[in-house]
């Protein structure tokens, strides 16, 4: 059975804070699948801002999706998912890879393992449903992230992007990662 969020809006907490709503639903996601979900989503959208009209269920459904898309083209394991949801770097080659992929999945990454600004640029402007200082906070995070340089491996790539972005969230004051 399908889960339709546009019929049936429940709140993030309420799906987090029961595992079995939940896994009723998407029974091959563990509750640390969804916590992996939910940061990894604020990662590749590049953005750590969080706005109530931006569509948070719509949002985790296509996620999701492509999560599961992305575990099983790069044979992830869930110490990879784990170490998402420690926010630690990855421990593993399948679990960088597994970054990338989602990275390119979203288009902000493209073939050639290079962050693309414009297209987070357009996720932070979605994320931020226009709120002026949130986007200017997102743009300046995404501004000292896209040219910095990386190695020529996309998974390896990921890793160095996704350590910029902790860093440069961090450095504007942004030490929780919520939606």
């Amino acid at each position: 059975q399908q889960y339709n969020f546009r019929s049936h809006p429940v709140q993030l907490g309420t799906i987090l804070a029961n595992s079995n709503i939940f896994t009723k639903y998407f029974p091959t996601y563990s509750t640390n699948m969804a916590k992996f979900i939910l940061f990894a989503a604020l990662c590749i959208l590049s953005a750590a801002v969080s706005n109530a009209a931006f569509n948070k269920e719509e949002a985790i459904k296509n996620f999701m999706t492509r999560a599961e898309e992305c575990r099983g083209e790069v044979g992830a394991a869930d110490s990879d998912i784990q170490d998402i949801v420690a926010k630690v770097p990855a421990s593993s080659k399948e679990g960088k890879c597994l970054r990338s992929c989602l990275m390119k999945k979203y288009g902000a990454m493209d073939s050639n393992g290079k962050f693309v600004k414009s297209v987070a640029d357009q996720h932070a402007q979605d994320f931020t449903d226009g709120d002026a200082d949130k986007l200017k906070t997102a743009r300046e995070i995404i501004d000292a992230c896209a040219d910095i340089a990386v190695p020529d491996d996309h998974c390896e790539a990921t890793e160095v992007y996704g350590k910029c972005f902790m860093d440069q969230a961090k450095a504007h004051g942004i030490q929780k990662f919520d939606f």
